[in-house]
């Protein structure tokens, strides 16, 4: 019986490690004759048990038979299965993180002692050293609400509950409801599509509709139609029309305008639990107040943050900033290649910030041990069952499926962090 098959003892392998640019290695492996040998024997040992051989029953073919059969598939496979065992040994027995696919090249065999050689390229996760953490100097922005904001607010409010009122007369204008039917005019029609009209309810103005379409409608009147020559841009989502113009038959069938409720004590009871207008008012200007002390902190964080990143520089692998990149783009639509290949390099550097943004944070909190404990989490939890009147039990089934258990962990994490950044430079 042939021997078992060894796994390719790290001690016993030859290898060189290279250092490259921005994160790369290299890992040049030699691998012993006796390794792939093993291999071959573990592989021939498989085949035995697969194959049916004529004149031998399954799992009795001799060895000879076997090769002479397959002797060029089990070569391939036993070399492929020694050099994945001896990179992967190799790239653990150097303390190495691939964060890249591992490509492997320069592939030989030594003439004399039967040994197996190959490099072995890839990006390691990077060496974060943390040089500095605190002595900045930072000045929060004073929260700001713009002039206006209430009313704006109270004006949406209004136009949501309007009631819309069907016209007869006059042209439509901004902010009116209408319905329309669009046909598009072509010299030989599709005999199984109709006529081609289709039916459109959009609001004018909040660009629901082509510029050109919008201005069409504007110039009929309820139940007139015309022909319009019309410009489809050349980021239009339907690829066929991108950057062409159609003529199309335009028909108001309806519009509507809206009529706001006045703007008194009973609308203001009619958007929720507030005695009177003022009391409505009170509450959106606490709203808009929060909303401003919660973006000037945000942007006080994010400074204090940047300024920590850009004082301990280190390289980024450039796989890693590809596949943040590519997350960014996932909801980009089906774009050409040419234009996504743009969008990548207007989105480079800041991808790059991002994920060294991400490896300093991971490094200060595992360093300085700032992630939140279970035990933190779970009094978050039992704060929010109080409030919501429901047991912690419930609250916490519910938080772990829709994924809110990480979020709460993760903000408590962030609060530990900028208190222990904040604590550590002058910041008014």
């Amino acid at each position: 019986m042939s021997p078992a098959p060894r796994a390719p003892d790290p001690s016993r392998l030859d290898v060189t490690v290279t250092e490259g640019e921005r994160c790369h290695r290299s890992v040049e492996v030699v691998i012993p004759a006796d390794f792939v040998a093993a291999e071959q024997v573990a592989v021939i040992r498989k085949y035995a048990r697969k194959v049916r051989l004529k004149g031998f029953r399954k799992g009795r073919a001799p060895t000879g038979v076997i090769l002479q059969h397959y002797g060029r598939e089990i070569q391939e496979e036993s070399v492929d299965r020694a050099i994945q065992k001896a990179c992967r040994q190799a790239i653990d027995s150097h303390g190495l993180r691939p964060v890249s696919e591992v490509e492997v090249a320069d592939l030989r065999f030594g003439d004399e002692d039967g040994a197996l050689s190959f490099k072995a390229s890839f990006e390691v996760h990077p060496e974060v050293t943390i040089g500095r953490l605190g002595g900045f100097k930072l000045q929060r922005a004073a929260p700001a609400v713009p002039d206006g904001a209430a009313d704006e607010i109270l004006e949406r409010l209004r136009k949501e509950r309007a009631a819309w009122r069907t016209v007869e007369n006059g042209r439509p204008e901004s902010g009116d409801s209408v319905t329309v039917l669009l046909t598009q005019l072509v010299s030989a029609p599709d005999p199984d599509s109709g006529d081609g009209a289709r039916q459109y309810d959009l609001v004018l103005g909040e660009g629901q509709a082509l510029p050109d379409i919008e201005e069409a409608i504007r110039s009929l009147a309820a139940g007139e139609a015309d022909e319009f020559d019309v410009a489809f841009p050349d980021d239009h989502p339907d690829g066929d029309r991108a950057g062409t113009r159609h003529r199309l038959k335009i028909e108001l069938v309806s519009r509507r305008v809206p009529e706001l409720p006045a703007l008194d004590d009973a609308f203001a009871r009619s958007v929720g639990d507030f005695d009177d207008l003022d009391v409505l008012r009170a509450r959106i200007g606490e709203d808009l107040d929060m909303d401003a002390r919660s973006r000037s902190e945000a942007d006080f964080r994010e400074r204090l943050l940047r300024m920590v990143v850009e004082a301990n520089p280190f390289d980024v692998p450039d796989s890693m900033v590809s596949v943040y990149t590519d997350a960014l783009l996932a909801e980009a639509g089906d774009l050409e290649e040419s234009k996504l290949e743009e969008l990548r390099e207007e989105l480079r550097p800041s991808s790059e910030f991002a994920v060294r943004r991400e490896l300093i944070v991971e490094r200060i909190v595992e360093e300085h041990d700032l992630r939140a404990s279970p035990e933190e989490v779970g009094e978050k939890v039992r704060e929010l069952a109080d409030r919501m009147g429901q047991s912690p039990s419930a609250v916490r089934s519910r938080l772990r499926k829709s994924g809110g258990l990480d979020n709460i962990e993760r903000q408590l994490t962030d609060a530990k962090l900028f208190e222990f950044l904040m604590a550590r430079s002058d910041l008014s």
